[in-house]
Parts: structure tokens; C-alpha cells; sequence
């Protein structure tokens, strides 16, 4: 079951969209969003048909002249469960296809959120990986940073592969503000606890 709503970070993961080019399509297509206000900023809330006509338009509807590319979305935002929509007898559009390729990311991005908390009491409520103390975004950086996954998972036992692999999914999804921290390892491998002989932690 597919959240109700995605903010446009989530959006530009899933269609595979950068940020600006879900913004201008959002503008120019007049795909509709929830615009929420705070704080001086305004934030974009992506319903799912919406996040729909985005994926067509990344897949190539963007190649097609603005009028008829919002009388598309217009007709797929009313109609987003059909299979295809034909626009005229030379253009057919696959929507079933779209929904499909959404499905897949769309799972791994409700995997990749249950995979993290943000607890006030832990860390002062820096994202972790649920049951560690291990930052996300710490992990996030180092694989952006080309360490090997065999690598973390060595450092951090209590990783498993699909956790790190998690990790960048949420960082795109999740984009921190402000300047990126110096990363603590310093361009080193992370290095795991090791038991002594009677199984004490050295």
C-alpha cells in the first residue's frame, strides 16, 4: 500500500527526476500538489496521481508539446487506475507501465523509512538505523564516498546489506539542510569492535 502523499525529494527518487525538473513539470504541466506553508518556506506534497503523470513525464511524455502533455495528465489524474490511455490513433500511453515501474521504488522507499528512527533520546534525534546508534547519513556518505559495502558491513556488524543499501535511498529522500558535515572517519575504514580472549569488548 502506497503512502497518500510524497514530498518532492521522494518524487524526484522515484521517477528518477531530478529535484528542478519535478518543480518546472509541477509549474508547467500544472500537475496538481498540496502546497504547505511554515515558517517562512513552502513545502510540495506530491499525491499519488500526481507522482503518476511525473513518472509518464519522466519516460518521455516531457518530449511532447506542453498542451498536450497537461490534456494527458488531466486525463490520467482522472482515470490513474486505467492501463493505457489513447491520446490519438498514433499515441497510446502505457500507464499500467508506469504504474508498475513506480511500484518497485515505491516499496523500497516505505522499506528504507521503516528502517530508520529519529528519536530526541537517541542522539539527539539523529536518524539512526532502528535498534543501532549507527547515523544514517553517516553511511549514506561513506558509500557516496565509494567505500565498499563489504567494507561498512565489517565496521558495523549490525548493518546487513540491505540496511546500507537503505541508507542512500533515505539520504536522497531525506536531504539534509545546511553544509554537509566533515566525515568522521576521515577517508578510513570504519572499525568494528573486537572481542578479547575471555569475550570481553577491547
Amino acid at each position: 500500500m502506497h503512502a497518500a502523499e510524497f514530498t518532492v525529494a521522494e518524487a524526484s527518487w522515484v521517477t528518477g527526476l531530478s529535484v528542478k525538473a519535478v518543480n518546472k513539470a509541477i509549474e508547467d504541466a500544472a500537475v496538481p500538489v498540496r502546497t504547505v506553508r511554515a515558517g517562512g518556506a513552502r513545502r510540495r506534497f506530491v499525491p499519488y496521481a500526481s507522482l503518476l503523470c511525473l513518472q509518464l513525464h519522466a519516460e518521455g511524455l516531457k518530449r511532447l508539446p506542453l498542451q498536450m502533455r497537461r490534456e494527458v495528465f488531466r486525463r490520467v489524474l482522472n482515470e490513474p487506475q486505467q492501463k493505457q490511455l489513447k491520446y490519438s490513433d498514433a499515441l497510446i500511453i502505457n500507464v499500467g507501465g508506469a504504474r508498475g515501474k513506480m511500484s518497485s521504488r515505491l516499496r523500497n522507499l516505505e522499506k528504507a523509512s521503516g528502517t530508520v528512527q529519529s528519536d530526541p533520546e537517541i542522539m539527539g534525534g539523529t536518524p539512526v538505523f532502528r535498534g543501532t546508534r549507527i547515523p544514517v547519513y553517516l553511511v549514506a556518505d561513506m558509500i557516496e564516498q565509494g567505500t565498499p559495502i563489504n567494507e561498512i558491513l565489517e565496521g558495523y556488524p549490525a548493518l546487513t546489506r540491505e540496511m546500507v543499501e537503505f541508507a542512500s535511498i533515505y539520504a536522497s529522500t531525506h536531504p539534509r539542510r545546511g553544509r554537509p558535515p566533515i566525515p568522521p572517519w576521515s577517508g578510513n575504514k570504519p572499525v568494528g569492535r573486537k572481542k578479547g580472549k575471555l569475550g570481553c569488548v577491547a
